[in-house]
């Protein structure tokens, strides 16, 4: 499909590499995948995840293939940063949907949750889509723990269904959804985070000042980017397969102009089957149109089973990384240690 190789479907938003997919394509997306039994990872995520995820970034799973946002409070707020995404689907009917794509394509799924899925959206014209010789639920506590990933994973590798549905709380997802994921023989993982209810003042009040703060950040972040693009000149991409690693060297402004060449560079680097080392001693500054090509580009060499590196960065670019969170897109980011 054309738009996994379209690197202006990546959308850096609140640092998460959001992908821009509506619902046909997230059907077609499912249908491809899911169907070649092509093992991979939608993450679905919605707002009140994003103010957990605010305050601990560990719980955004990077390695999925898709981070798709599933609420419009969440366009809402990055669209006045100036960052407009699509959406497939409102989560609270994300998992139906996904039930209803399953009947589509007659897959088989296993439903990983607390709660049933909801018949009044799952039924249409008293007609349930989903056969149940293809359905399991597996229910849950809510809360995850070793046990239950354990007995998600025996239970996934055990009946091969086409999709896993899990829907876990924010906790549960940064501590378990990385080894479930990669304990599973194959087949296609989405995850959606649950929505926790939080009834204390002090939570209330976080719901409040929280997405005001990441707006004020977000933003002034991409002035910052705008204000550093200005005072460079004389920008370019050099690369050379002669050395080991092949190395790609970016001089100046990672912006608009730039990223095609980027892009051209790493491509042809990956289909000869190389992992370069990056070399962002000379890059002053990038655009977010080039943060995100960096993503792309790193997504694009995870699905290959490589990895980009960084060989020498700036101290400045190694700011703009650390703020945009896209640390972890890259092996052996110099900077600060996670130990988590």
């Amino acid at each position: 499909m054309d738009i996994f190789d379209n690197p202006d479907r990546i959308k850096l938003a609140f640092g998460i590499p959001f992908f821009n997919m509506d619902f046909n394509e997230l059907m077609l997306t499912v249908g491809e995948k899911a169907g070649i039994k092509d093992k991979s990872m939608i993450f679905a995520p919605s707002f009140p995840w994003m103010l957990d995820y605010a305050k601990h970034p560990d719980f955004c799973p990077f390695t999925a293939d898709f981070i798709l946002p599933a609420d419009s409070s969440l366009l809402a707020i990055a669209e006045k940063a100036g960052i407009k995404l699509k959406m497939p689907i409102e989560y609270f009917e994300f998992p139906e949907q996904i039930a209803r794509i399953c009947a589509h394509y007659g897959f088989s799924m296993l439903h990983v949750s607390e709660t049933a899925l909801k018949t009044d959206i799952l039924v249409r014209d008293g007609f349930v889509p989903l056969s149940w010789d293809l359905f399991t639920h597996f229910k849950t506590a809510g809360e995850l723990d070793e046990l239950d990933a354990q007995s998600i994973v025996a239970s996934a590798n055990d009946l091969q269904p086409d999709i896993v549905l899990i829907s876990a709380p924010p906790e549960s997802i940064g501590r378990h959804l990385a080894d479930i994921y990669n304990e599973l023989n194959g087949g296609m993982l989405i995850c959606i985070p649950q929505d926790l209810d939080k009834n204390k003042f002090t939570d209330k009040m976080e719901n409040i000042l929280t997405p005001l703060l990441l707006l004020r950040d977000e933003i002034n972040f991409l002035e910052d980017l705008s204000r550093k693009r200005t005072l460079s000149m004389g920008s370019s991409v050099n690369y050379t397969e002669t050395c080991i690693p092949p190395r790609i060297e970016i001089i100046g402004v990672l912006d608009e102009d730039l990223a095609p060449e980027l892009l051209r560079a790493g491509m042809r680097m990956l289909k000869r089957n190389f992992s370069p080392a990056l070399d962002l001693s000379e890059t002053s500054g990038a655009t977010l149109t080039g943060l995100e090509t960096l993503c792309f580009l790193s997504r694009k060499f995870r699905e290959q089973g490589k990895n980009i590196t960084i060989s020498n960065i700036s101290d400045n670019f190694t700011n703009i990384i650390h703020k945009t969170g896209a640390t972890v897109i890259f092996n052996d980011f110099p900077g600060i240690i996670n130990d988590l």
